[in-house]
């Protein structure tokens, strides 16, 4: 694993893979508070693979809930499935003794998704930091934004940005972290925000030129996400 693909794992960077099977379901805990349209009740099914931010290899016996309670823990590839409401909202709770909690968000459809995602410890998180230079407060959140192609490229000259107060948003280069909230070249589908305030946020994506990005796996506009304190919470859009 390359500099840059390390660094990115270290801070929980994500990135969603299409399997255009479906949707997801919403993971439960205290920091999922906000019930999904379910009337319906219709569900879909949500493939969580969870690698280990230093050598890339799946992460065994991380916990995956969802927004019913339900609870599946990940294999010796990292993997697990669970379900989440169809044509609705899905978030997903990643615990793991040493890692930081991560949240899992996003609009479904009515096809079954795959969402490949790392996990990073709190040491690794604070050794990124210290690299850029920033002050983490524990009573606030992160949000990381991943902008990809279809193919899970990076959309570069992407940007993102939130309607709430943050540090300088960061973004991972062939050289490392940097601050800024454009995509750059030779770099990581992300954008890091750091010290978000709990409550909910909306994220919004400028494309690069002459494309369109939407929010993943369901499509249209990002639902405001849900951001707790000391917690990571990922969103995930798809360009084209």
């Amino acid at each position: 694993m390359n500099r840059s693909v390390l660094l990115a794992s270290l801070f929980a960077l994500a990135c969603a893979e299409s399997t255009e099977k479906g949707d997801t379901d919403p993971s439960t805990s205290d920091t999922i508070d906000n019930a999904t349209d379910e009337s319906s009740g219709a569900t879909i099914e949500a493939t969580v693979r969870i690698l280990n931010a230093m050598s890339g290899a799946g992460m065994e016996d991380v916990s995956v809930e969802n927004t019913e309670g339900e609870t599946e823990s990940t294999d010796s590839n990292g993997s697990a499935t669970i379900s989440v409401p169809a044509n609705s909202t899905f978030e997903l709770l990643l615990e793991k003794d040493g890692a930081i909690d991560h949240l899992l968000y996003g609009p479904t459809a009515e096809e079954d998704f795959d969402y490949v995602t790392f996990m990073a410890t709190e040491s690794m998180v604070s050794s990124v930091l210290s690299m850029l230079g920033a002050t983490p407060d524990e009573d606030t959140g992160v949000v990381i934004v991943g902008i990809d192609y279809d193919n899970l490229s990076p959309a570069v000259g992407a940007s993102a940005s939130l309607n709430v107060d943050h540090d300088e948003p960061w973004v991972l280069g062939g050289t490392g972290p940097a601050y800024g909230d454009t995509i750059p070249e030779n770099g990581m589908g992300m954008v890091a925000f750091s010290n978000v305030q709990p409550g909910d946020v909306s994220v919004s994506v400028t494309a690069p030129e002459g494309t369109e990005c939407t929010a993943f796996p369901g499509g249209g506009e990002m639902p405001d996400a849900p951001v707790e304190s000391n917690l990571v919470t990922v969103v995930t859009f798809h360009c084209r």
